[in-house]
């Protein structure tokens, strides 16, 4: 049986996975690259790249700057995400 710290990093590596997958949904939905995205945030591009990879997660400040430049309402966004199961 998985510990208490091992489950809740499993979760939170479900949910992580799930979030980093909508965000690549929302950005091509918006005909945007990841260069076009970054411009926008003032970020570099391997930046962006970085968190489609997996490589980087973001803050909460950082994914509201998100849904602004791809233009996704957050809220509905992170509902999903929380329908990760626990397990």
């Amino acid at each position: 049986m998985n510990s208490v710290k091992e489950m809740s990093r499993d979760r939170a590596s479900a949910r992580a996975e799930v979030l980093r997958i909508l965000l690549i949904e929302r950005r091509k939905a918006a005909r945007m690259t990841q260069a076009q995205v970054a411009e926008k945030l003032g970020w570099h591009q391997s930046a962006v790249a970085s968190i489609e990879a997996g490589q980087r997660r973001i803050d909460v400040l950082e994914f509201l700057r998100l849904a602004d430049v791809l233009g996704f309402d957050p809220d509905k966004l992170l509902k999903t995400v929380r329908t990760v199961p626990d397990e």
